[in-house]
C-alpha cells in the first residue's frame, strides 16, 4: 500500500527485557575481564583484585560515565545510544560474533552495516529516480519510506519520512482513496506482523503495533486475528480525483545487504490497464 505517517528508529536498552538486559551486562562482564590494561594501550599500575580491566577503565576508553557503565553492566534499565554502543564497542576491542553479538544484544546495528545499508539505499535512490513508467519506492523494515519516484509522489502522495502503515490507520481522509478497505486493512497488517517476525529482537515492531492498536480500532481489529503473510493477492485499488486506477504489486528485497529494506512497485492490472494509465499518463 501507498501511505505515510512517521515512525523513528528506537530500539534502546531501556525497551530489553530484564533477561536480555541481565545477558548484555554477563557479555561485558565477561569481555572486560578478558582483557588486559596493555591490551587496550593502558599502563598496568598497582595489585589487581580482579582479573581483567577495571570498569572505570572501560569508561574512560568508550568517554562515558563510570556510573552510567557501571549500571549497564548491573543490567539497569537505562537508554544507550548507538554511538554509545560503538564506542564501547571499540574499547572492549569487539570483533566477529562477539561484535555481532553485541550489536544484537542491544538491539543497535554495526557501524559496518549501517554504511552498507547507507549505500544500498543510495544505490535504491538512483534506481527508483529510473522508473517512471509505473509509482515506485522503497521503505525500510518498519514500512517508512525513504524513497520514491515521481510518479508515487503524485499518483499516491507518497513522502519520504513518512510511514505507510500509520498514515493508512490514522488519516481516515487518505485511507478513504482505497474502495476495498478491508481486503487492504487486512493484507497491510498480516503483511506487517510477518514482518515483526522476520526480526523477533527487535521492540520497535511491539511499539509500532500497541499505538496503532491505541490509535485505531481498526488495526487493533486485525492485528488480534493474528493472520501473517498475506501478499498483495488481489489488485490494489486507488481511487485518484483523476478517476479509479488498479495495480498488480510487486514487493521486492534485495538480494545483498537489504534484508530490511522493501521495494514496491504497482503495475497497471491487465483488466484495467487502458484506462489506469491513461490516468498514469495525465498524471505525469
Amino acid at each position: 500500500m501507498s501511505m505515510q505517517g512517521e515512525v523513528k528508529e528506537q530500539g534502546t536498552a531501556a525497551e530489553q527485557t530484564p533477561g536480555r538486559r541481565a545477558w548484555l551486562g554477563d557479555f561485558l562482564r565477561a569481555r572486560r575481564e578478558a582483557l588486559q590494561p596493555e591490551d587496550v594501550g593502558l599502563p598496568r599500575s598497582g595489585r589487581r583484585r580482579t582479573p581483567g580491566l577495571r570498569r572505570e577503565e572501560v569508561a574512560v576508553l568508550a568517554n562515558v560515565g563510570v556510573s552510567w557503565y557501571t549500571w549497564l553492566e548491573q543490567g539497569r534499565d537505562i537508554g544507550v545510544s548507538t554511538v554509545v554502543v560503538d564506542a564501547i564497542a571499540d574499547a572492549l576491542r569487539l570483533d566477529g560474533a562477539d561484535l555481532e553479538c553485541f550489536y544484537e544484544l542491544t538491539g543497535k546495528v554495526p557501524a559496518s552495516r549501517r554504511a552498507a545499508a547507507d549505500d544500498l539505499k543510495g544505490a535504491l535512490e538512483r534506481m527508483l529516480s529510473s522508473i517512471q513508467d509505473m509509482p515506485a519506492y522503497a521503505a525500510d523494515r518498519y514500512w517508512n519510506v525513504f524513497a520514491t519516484n515521481e510518479l508515487a509522489a503524485k499518483t499516491f502522495q507518497t513522502q519520504v519520512g513518512t510511514n505507510c502503515l500509520v498514515r493508512y490507520f490514522t488519516d481516515e481522509s487518505y485511507a478513504a482513496h482505497y474502495p476495498h478497505r478491508d481486503i487492504a486493512s487486512s493484507m497491510m497488517v498480516s503483511q506487517f506482523r510477518r514482518q515483526a517476525t522476520a526480526f523477533p529482537n527487535d521492540p520497535v515492531f511491539e511499539s509500532i503495533a500497541s499505538d496503532l492498536a491505541d490509535r485505531s480500532p481498526e488495526f487493533a481489529r486485525h492485528w488480534r486475528q493474528h493472520s501473517v503473510g498475506q501478499e498483495p493477492h488481489v489488485a490494489t485499488v486507488f481511487d485518484h480525483p483523476l478517476g479509479r486506477m488498479s495495480f498488480e504489486t510487486v514487493v521486492l528485497t534485495p538480494a545483498v545487504g537489504g534484508d530490511d529494506l522493501m521495494l514496491f512497485l504497482y503495475s497497471p492490472s491487465p483488466v484495467s490497464a487502458a484506462s489506469t494509465l491513461s490516468i498514469l499518463e495525465q498524471i505525469r
